[in-house]
């Protein structure tokens, strides 16, 4: 994997930079409420969803955008990873304080599905995601499966673990 510097340092990458400030601080400062034992698998998923959907389709025959400045798999490509692991950390904690259930769930899922999409769209306002046929609200489904899928890997994930805690006793 070759990567290359950003031909200019512009605010993209200033972005970049802020948010995975921004993860360190949610990571250090924010109670600890999610069992220590998940959260590396948390921060994994959080990395590897996009990863996939990114190399996916932002690469031919499809693709539908650009991540930063160019084609080519920058640095700051690479270090915008390090930017996912606390939007997941933040819906999880979330949700483990409000507990919602029911339509409130519903809500708290769509809640989260458009702050993405207006999040993106500030990404896209700042030439961190450059399209090429893709529009925002063909998001929109892919946060509300993968918010979906985070939700149902912590659950599983949860209920294993009390299982194995309530076994060992």
């Amino acid at each position: 994997m070759l990567l290359y510097f950003p031909e200019k340092f512009d605010a993209n990458e200033w972005f970049v930079l802020g948010a995975v400030i921004a993860n360190i601080l949610v990571f250090t400062l924010i109670p600890k409420r999610l069992p220590r034992e998940l959260v590396p698998l948390i921060v994994l998923l959080s990395i590897s969803f996009p990863k996939i959907l990114d190399h996916t389709m932002a690469i031919q025959p499809y693709d539908f955008y650009n991540i930063n400045d160019s084609k080519k798999y920058e640095l700051f490509d690479l270090i915008l990873y390090g930017v996912y692991p606390m939007f997941v950390y933040l819906f999880l904690y979330f949700y483990d304080v409000f507990k919602p259930t029911h339509m409130k769930f519903l809500f708290y899922i769509l809640s989260w599905t458009f702050f993405a999409g207006a999040f993106e769209y500030i990404l896209s306002k700042i030439h961190v995601f450059t399209y090429m046929g893709w529009h925002i609200v063909f998001s929109l489904p892919v946060y509300l499966v993968s918010l979906c899928l985070t939700y149902l890997f912590y659950r599983f994930l949860n209920n294993y673990l009390l299982k194995s805690k309530s076994n060992s006793n």
